[in-house]
Parts: C-alpha cells; structure tokens; sequence
C-alpha cells in the first residue's frame, strides 16, 4: 500500500525560491537534431509548420534550443498535472475523513475543528518575530497598524497546517491507497555503459557533463551507492554523455574519449579516472588511456578521427528531446528527479521505487 501526504510548510510571508543545481547549458551547443515529431501538440496534425516562397518550413528546421524547450514544456504540462492529480486526490480523502470524524460527533465541521482540533494562539513574541522578518512586505505600516490582521493571518495558516495535519492522521488510520501512476519517460538505455544487474528494480539513468563541476560533486553520491553493496545489488546505473560545448571547450573530447575506452571495455575505469581529473587536456586524455592500459595506438586512432562523435551526439540528442538544458539530469525508472540532488535525496529515491516494486 502506499499512501502519500502532502504536509504544510512553516509560516513564511516571504516566497522561497528554488534553482536547479547543476550546469545550464542552455541549448548545449549541440550541432545536432533531436527528433520532434512526438513534442507537436495534440491541435497540430503535420510537421509543416509554414511555407515560405515555395519552400515548407517542417520540424527538421527548428533549432535545438527550439526542441529543447518543445520537450520541457511537454515534461512539465505531465509533471503538473500528475502532481496535481495527486495533491487533489489526497486532499479529497482528507475532506472526507474529517467530514465523517466531525459528523460521527454530531458537529459541523467547524465545530469540530474548534472544539476537537483547537484554536491556535499568536504571542506577542510570535507577532513580533513574523512582522520583523518580513517588514519589507508590509509597505512601511507599523506593527500597531498591522497587527491584529497580521495576527488573525498567522493563526489561519496555523489552524490550516493542525487541520491538514489531523486529516493526514486520519489517513495513516485509514485503508489509503494512493492509486495515481508516477509520471515516468521512456529512456532508451540498451547498448549505453552500465553498472548493475540487468532486471535490477531501479534503472538509474544519468546524463552528465565530464567538466561540470555539479556533475562532479553528484558522482560523489554515485560513487557511495556503488559502494553500498546491498543497495547496488537494486539498481542498474546507466550513463549517458551530455557534454556541455558551449560552456566545457573539453567536455566533447572528453566523452568521445570515454567512449573510444568503453571500445576497449574500460569505460567505467576511464569514467573515474576523468572525474579525478581537475584539469581535462587532450594530453591528460591519453595519458589516461595508458595509465589504465588501453591499446593506445587504437585509442588515438579512435579519438583523432572523431568517430565516437555521433555516438555522443546521439546521446546529447536524446536528452534535448527531453527537454533537458542542463547537467547532471537524473532519471530514477524514467522519474526526472532532478539535478545534483544529495546523497540522502537519492537513496530516498531509489529506495522508494525498490519499495513499490515489491
């Protein structure tokens, strides 16, 4: 069974603000194309999108910013809705336990919130505390001018948080189901460098940047899963190469070069060994190669003659048609969960999908 509650956030007047954590590439330089067919709305019936003097005017003209920004809006109208879905879904069996509770004591339901949920009190020092924090908001007013709206605002978002917070009880007393499907994307995944037993509960899908240094610091969870023996033995981490070129001048080379290792069966070696790199060099990159015994002759061979490039290009594709700017993105059985997220964030993760396995 699993159930899910959406709890209340402290008092706060002023809005917080949340930024992705990792590398914006924007449209990532890519000299490629991401296929767009699947991102037209429901209202377009061609991939013609103009013509001008003759000439049509289709999807293969778009840029990749353009792509990019077709697929995030996509991802996003998705993520929405089935947050939303959620949130409606849980909120409608809390007003109906709380309607029951109070009708099971002969009360409305604002009797019962007053007389079995209580009225919440404002001190003088609460007051105080919220109208200093925020008194840019307040447009000059003093507190003697304010304050007893201020006050009645804090206890209404008081009493909102203890009766969301009795609802949320009574649904941990409850036989809850939260039935809503996660909204999840199909990541294609055979044929790319991975780690982990193939039908493992959880496919980790990363799509990183060798020079980003969020990339770098979010390797540093992956690598703690990977020494997690019990945890490891769950998920399936697969890479996929998102060199950012318009901001990392040797983030290309990098992958291409990681892929020329994994042609000789050593990318996850060489994988490691980039990311211990501070400072990636084309003379650091065969250096690599024969610090970790790779046939150097072919090595070179395959990073001279560019012919790892359309592999890496198709990956960075791919993440475009995601609608993905910015590195790391991080995919837990197709969930984007997001950036660099901490250790702590992504075990919670992982451990949730091994859950709902089971």
């Amino acid at each position: 069974m699993r159930m899910l509650f959406r709890t209340a956030a402290p008092f706060a007047v002023l809005a917080c603000l949340f930024t992705f954590a990792g590398c914006d590439g924007s449209a990532a330089g890519s000299g490629g194309q991401a296929a767009a067919s699947s991102l037209l709305p429901d209202t377009v019936d061609s991939e013609v999108l103009g013509v001008l003097n003759g000439e049509e005017i289709t999807l293969d003209d778009l840029t990749d910013r353009d792509i990019s920004q077709l697929a995030q809006l996509r991802s996003d109208y998705y993520t929405q809705t089935h947050d939303l879905l959620e949130e409606s879904a849980v909120r409608a069996a809390r007003e109906q336990l709380l309607l029951a509770a109070a009708a099971e004591k002969g009360m409305t339901l604002n009797q019962f919130y007053t007389n079995e949920i209580g009225i919440p009190e404002v001190s003088d020092e609460e007051l105080q505390y919220i109208y200093d924090q925020n008194r840019g908001q307040f447009g000059g007013r003093t507190l003697d001018e304010i304050g007893t709206q201020l006050r009645r605002q804090i206890a209404n978002q008081k009493m909102g948080q203890m009766i969301e917070a009795t609802g949320n009880r009574f649904l941990r007393e409850a036989e809850w189901d939260l039935t809503v499907p996660a909204y999840r994307i199909a990541i294609e995944t055979a044929g790319h460098a991975a780690l982990g037993p193939d039908g493992a509960p959880v496919e980790l899908v990363v799509f990183s940047c060798f020079e980003c240094p969020f990339c770098r610091r979010f390797d540093a969870s992956i690598n703690r899963l990977r020494e997690d023996e019990a945890l490891a033995s769950q998920v399936r981490l697969v890479f996929r190469h998102f060199p950012l070129r318009n901001m990392h001048p040797m983030a290309q080379k990098a992958h291409e070069a990681s892929v020329c290792a994994e042609d000789q069966g050593k990318f996850w070696e060489y994988h490691d060994a980039l990311w211990a790199d501070d400072n990636i060099s084309l003379d650091g990159l065969e250096q690599h190669a024969r610090l970790l015994g790779l046939d150097t002759e072919a090595f070179a061979q395959c990073l001279n003659s560019g012919s790892s490039y359309e592999r890496v290009q198709t990956d960075l594709d791919a993440a475009l048609a995601l609608g993905q700017t910015g590195t790391p993105a991080v995919f837990v059985n197709g969930r984007y969960i997001g950036g660099a997220v901490s250790y702590e964030q992504l075990t919670a993760e992982v451990e949730r999908e091994i859950d709902e396995s089971n």
